[in-house]
Parts: structure tokens; sequence; C-alpha cells
């Protein structure tokens, strides 16, 4: 916070007005953010992604039976993390979809997320069976995190083991496994994952970094907290 006020201070020092030294400070921390964070959503995403949101609800305004669009829009909800609405568009795809393994993964997740686990594992394992090394191994990592979020560690194990064997350097997937390790009473493999977590993030390219940042993070609380 000082540094900003010191940084803020100069900036109207030289420029002579509060308003553009604020808006300097603004544009260094969105560069920045961008960079190396990724906190500030993308605005050129953000304005193509609405865009394309509303063309596919003309679409199928005009053609209510579209499927290809309706899956689309539901995984736009389903990135927004509106699982809810995500539901909505799936399920009027369903019938035309059903042999999509993608289709049956994001539809799965969303019902999952929406609080039928049961129903919407049968869609993910379904999915899995047709394509296993689907989106290399993120329907397991997300249908294990549903139920780290509904506190069920010892489902989410076996789905953490089987992304580990498609994706072992995944900061976000081991951190969710020395979590779970941690939970079942694995001390020592929980701290051997978290750990894991934080290396893989160290040595990942800079675009990787910004996406591990978080669970490299995360990964640095729990053993900050002497798990």
């Amino acid at each position: 916070m000082m540094s900003k006020f010191f940084l803020f201070y100069i900036l109207y020092w030289m420029l002579g007005n509060p308003i553009i030294a604020l808006l300097v400070i603004l544009l260094i921390s969105f560069t920045i953010d961008r960079t190396y964070f990724g906190f500030v959503p993308d605005p050129l995403k953000a304005f193509r992604t609405a865009g394309r949101i509303n063309e596919l609800r003309r679409i199928v305004a005009i053609n209510p039976h579209d499927a290809r669009s309706l899956k689309e829009l539901g995984i736009f909800m389903f990135e927004k993390k509106k699982y809810g609405k995500a539901v909505e568009y799936f399920e009027r795809a369903a019938n035309k979809m059903s042999d999509d393994p993608e289709f049956n993964y994001y539809y799965g997740i969303s019902i999952a997320k929406n609080g039928d686990i049961r129903k919407g594992r049968e869609y993910v394992d379904a999915a899995l069976e047709a394509s296993p090394n689907l989106k290399y191994g993120e329907p397991y990592l997300l249908m294990a995190e549903v139920f780290i979020d509904n506190k069920d560690y010892k489902m989410a194990l076996p789905l953490l083991e089987s992304f580990e064997k498609i994706t072992s350097y995944s900061s976000r997937g081991l951190y969710q496994m020395g979590l779970v390790k941690l939970k079942l009473g694995m001390k020592e493999e929980g701290i051997r994952y978290l750990k894991k977590s934080v290396e893989v993030f160290k040595a990942a390219p800079r675009f990787k970094r910004k996406v591990d940042r978080k669970w490299a993070w995360k990964a640095r609380a729990l053993l900050k907290k002497g798990v």
C-alpha cells in the first residue's frame, strides 16, 4: 500500500495531474496482472465472449433444436460457473449429443455442481469410457473437486489418482491430491504432494505459471500451517 502511495506521489509530482497519475498506476497494475497473475479478466476476451453468446442466443431463438449452438452456450455458462444455466442448455441438446464425450463431460460436471452428484458422475463416467484421455484427464480432476467440495475425500482420491496417471505435472492436481491425502490422515504423502505442487509451479513456463499460481499459493499456505 505504501509503495503504491509513493508511486502515486512521484507520478503526481512528474505529471502534475492526480487523475493521470492514478490512471498510470492502474495501467501498470493491469499490465502486471495480465502478465503474471490473471486475476483481472481480459477485457477483449470478455467482449468477444459476450458477442458470441449473444450470437448463439439469436441462433437458438430461431432454431431451438440447434444442438451444437446449445452445447456451445452451455460450455460458456460452465466456464462462467453458472452451472444451473449450463444444465438448461445442455438438457435441450442432450438427445442429439448423447454420443459426444465432451458434451457428456460438461453436462455431467454441471449436473454434479448443481447438486445431483450421482447423476452427474454417470455422465462423466460415460465420457471417460468413450474417451479415457479426454482433455488430458480433466474430467477426473473436476469430478474429484466436486467430491472435495462436499468433503467426500474417499471418493475424490481414486479420481485424482486416475488424473495423475494422465497428467502428472499439474500444480492444481497435485495440490488437490495433497489436500485429500491430508484429510484422509496420510500426512507425509500429503506434504510431499503439496511441495511438488509448488515445485511444478516454479518449473513451469510463464504462461503456465499464471494459471497455476493460485494452486501453488494454496499449497504454500497449507505447508506454512505446519500440516
